[in-house]
């Protein structure tokens, strides 16, 4: 089976296909190169009779996984901006002050994290990815993801408690 071949036939009507269901061309090119990627490690362990329907069925779950994904992201956000509280529970002034000083403090401390396990933790906490995801994306394991997040929580933690003096509401 030609890779290329089955590339070259197939891309640019998987790119229009997801483009319609993401609604976003660069993501569709993404989702796309993805599609090939897991296309290429499945022809390694198995025959695909099929190839453009293997291809179409894992676009269109990528889609809609990438959706799902992108929902839930906006619903957390949504849930835990503290600006976007009815205006009877606003915080005060002082306590937007509190809260953007403990945000400027946490992002220091995830600062400090070694760049890898500072890419995995964001993308977990942030984010929402899973381990299988964050290992996916990073081209690690998935025991990998969890050393790097446990060293992450671990630093974060320590760091919390040096710093829980300034962390304390007056």
């Amino acid at each position: 089976m030609n890779l290329e071949a089955i590339y070259l036939n197939h891309q640019s009507e998987l790119q229009l296909h997801l483009a319609r269901i993401v609604d976003c061309p660069d993501i569709a090119a993404e989702l796309v190169q993805e599609c090939f990627i897991i296309f290429s490690k499945e022809i390694q362990k198995q025959v695909i009779e099929h190839p453009r329907g293997f291809l179409f069925r894992t676009a269109r779950n990528l889609a809609y996984d990438h959706i799902k994904h992108r929902k839930v992201t906006e619903r957390h956000l949504n849930t835990t901006d503290p600006t976007l509280l009815p205006n009877e529970e606003s915080p005060s002034a002082e306590k937007l002050a509190v809260i953007d000083e403990k945000l400027t403090i946490f992002s220091s401390i995830v600062d400090e994290l070694p760049a890898r396990a500072r890419e995995a933790f964001v993308l977990n906490r942030v984010y929402g990815m899973t381990y299988a995801e964050i290992a996916k994306e990073l081209n690690i394991s998935d025991s990998a993801v969890e050393k790097l997040l446990a060293r992450a929580l671990l630093h974060c933690r320590r760091q919390f408690n040096n710093r829980r003096s300034d962390l304390i509401d007056d």
